[in-house]
């Protein structure tokens, strides 16, 4: 049986758009913070059915911030860190009977989202060269 996977996207850290939205163009200026896939549970009583997968994505917006100054890239990685702890609490308060949680959600999270941020303040620090 072939689980599906669904996508909440919460654009701004204020409101939830939907499910299926993750596939949206990612708006300029943003990184996305993505709550890792929780593994599928079994709930008790339903008769063997599995959950499908989720994931929570936060978008973060960089527009104001000079990523070519460090104060600038720290504000950054203070803003991933947010998202990424409020998109894992989320995600555990609709489904807390899943194995992963803090902390091992928001370390993900964050070390994604940073990998993407440091790609960003490399070419931020080349461009004002």
């Amino acid at each position: 049986m072939r689980v599906a996977a669904f996508h909440i996207t919460v654009v701004g850290c204020l409101s939830v758009s939907g499910i299926g939205m993750a596939q949206q163009a990612q708006a300029p200026e943003t990184l996305v913070v993505e709550a890792p896939h929780v593994e599928t549970t079994t709930q008790p009583g339903a008769m063997g059915m599995k959950r499908p997968a989720m994931s929570i994505e936060y978008k973060v917006n960089y527009s104001d911030l000079n990523l070519a100054t460090h104060s600038g890239a720290v504000e950054l990685e203070k803003r991933i860190k947010a998202s990424a702890t409020q998109a894992c609490d989320q995600l555990a308060k609709l489904y807390p009977e899943t194995v992963q949680g803090d902390p091992p959600c928001v370390t993900a999270a964050v070390k994604n989202a940073m990998a993407q941020a440091q790609r960003l303040i490399h070419a931020a620090e080349n461009g004002a060269k």
